[in-house]
């Protein structure tokens, strides 16, 4: 009898906890939510981010700060979010840097199972950009002068899939050029327009205002976009594989599939609006929303090949 009315107890103390959480959940979100963008301000991931976090906020009725935590290739603001309280209130911005390709290539205090993928917002093909005056109009051009000369580059990270798609690039082409890392690709820009760098791998969002004022050109990029019609790919030139990146929003292992179903929930009205279309045309980046298992299983693919070629590269 004894046993008994400790079995009640523990079953009713566990009913309790269980419902408690099960309304804290469908009431959520109840205050602000936080959206760590581990690289600098107006970056790629920055600006795809906070066109997001303001198209859900009406749904969700809170506000969704975005905030930039840059540092270490993207490890500071990323570990930060690995760490955090797994309640939905702290979420981080991923990508094909600071989920893919650092936990692999450099000793992250995380990985890709540290988080639980909650959606992907957009990809971006890659570019190589050098300045309007540069001395190299094409990329052959280029090509030839990095093996007579070291030409610098611009990259967020020696650990960063900038310098990682980069390296495999200059490889394919056959020259080598000397990285400069800074806390965003929107400050290589800045860098190169102002003379600094010989050239910059970036995104559109990141490189397309400078190529629109006439600061900057393309030398080539991961595929054909209509803004940029006459711009050859790494394709035409016989470098083979997909060089771009993706912008998507992950929390803490172990957050409540509620949470995960109501941010998607408020994404899938949001990716609708003509007006968040826009925004994200503008910037330069194509929608490409997903979520669920099936993406999910793509990624876990990708970072197994991301594994194995840093692997390789240490051999």
């Amino acid at each position: 009898m004894k046993n008994l009315k400790k079995v009640l107890t523990v079953m009713s103390t566990t009913l309790a906890i269980s419902l408690t959480s099960s309304a804290l959940m469908a009431a959520y979100p109840e205050k602000p939510i936080n959206v760590i963008v581990p690289w600098g301000a107006g970056g790629d991931s920055d600006l795809t981010t906070r066109i997001w976090a303001k198209a859900i906020e009406k749904d969700l009725g809170v506000p969704v700060v975005v905030i930039n935590k840059s540092g270490g290739g993207g490890i500071i603001g990323t570990s930060f979010v690995a760490r955090s309280r797994k309640d939905g209130y702290t979420l981080i911005n991923a990508g094909l840097s600071n989920m893919l390709v650092t936990p692999n290539f450099s000793k992250a205090p995380y990985s890709f199972d540290s988080f639980s993928p909650i959606l992907k917002m957009t990809s971006v093909p890659l570019g190589i950009i050098v300045a309007e005056d540069s001395p190299y109009k094409t990329f052959p051009e280029f090509v030839n002068g990095a093996k007579v000369k070291t030409i610098t580059q611009g990259s967020w990270g020696a650990s960063s899939s900038g310098t990682i798609l980069a390296e495999i690039i200059s490889k394919e082409a056959g020259y080598k050029p000397r990285y400069i890392n800074a806390k965003s690709s929107a400050e290589s820009m800045v860098s190169l327009v102002g003379g600094h760098i010989d050239s910059a791998i970036a995104f559109p969002p990141s490189f397309g205002p400078h190529v629109k004022a006439g600061r900057a050109r393309i030398l080539v990029m991961n595929k054909k976009m209509a803004e940029y019609p006459n711009t050859p790919t790494f394709a035409d030139y016989g470098i083979k594989g997909s060089f771009e990146g993706w912008s998507g929003i992950f929390a803490p292992k172990g957050v409540p599939q509620e949470v995960i179903d109501r941010l998607v929930a408020a994404t899938v009205k949001a990716m609708k609006d003509p007006d968040v279309i826009a925004q994200y045309k503008n910037i330069g980046a194509t929608m490409d929303f997903r979520y669920g298992p099936e993406w999910i299983a793509d990624m876990k693919e990708n970072y197994g090949m991301m594994k194995t070629a840093a692997a390789d590269a240490k051999k």
